[in-house]
């Protein structure tokens, strides 16, 4: 008889403490306010970063390493040829080099996998 009230006492312990751990159910939350501004108004502050890239080429290490002031790269690409427009790592658009206000810049003439929006 020992044994079973101990097996009662031991059962209706363990149950007493998984009762007291459960824990108590929480009501869930509103939902967000629903945003008045559309979607692109509110990427529209968002900053990314662009690159532009004029040309790619391979060196070994030792010619890397014999670079100098005045040693000249040449690149993948002609004279001419459009610069690729990267957003995010994403190729974007291609365009040609311009100087504005003596700096450099690209106009966009093609849109990657678009047609050109130029309406001309």
């Amino acid at each position: 008889m020992n044994n079973d009230s101990n097996a009662q006492d031991v059962g209706g312990d363990d149950a007493a403490v998984g009762a007291a751990e459960q824990p108590a159910i929480q009501p869930e939350p509103p939902p967000p306010p629903v945003a008045t501004m559309r979607p692109m108004e509110t990427l529209s502050s968002v900053e990314l970063p662009v690159i532009v890239e004029l040309g790619r080429t391979r060196l070994l290490m030792k010619d890397l390493l014999g670079l100098r002031p005045g040693s000249v790269v040449e690149l993948d690409r002609h004279v001419g040829a459009p610069v690729d427009v990267f957003v995010n790592s994403t190729l974007l658009a291609q365009g040609e080099v311009v100087v504005v206000d003596d700096e450099l810049g690209v106009r966009i003439t093609a849109i990657a996998g678009g047609s050109d929006d130029t309406g001309t």
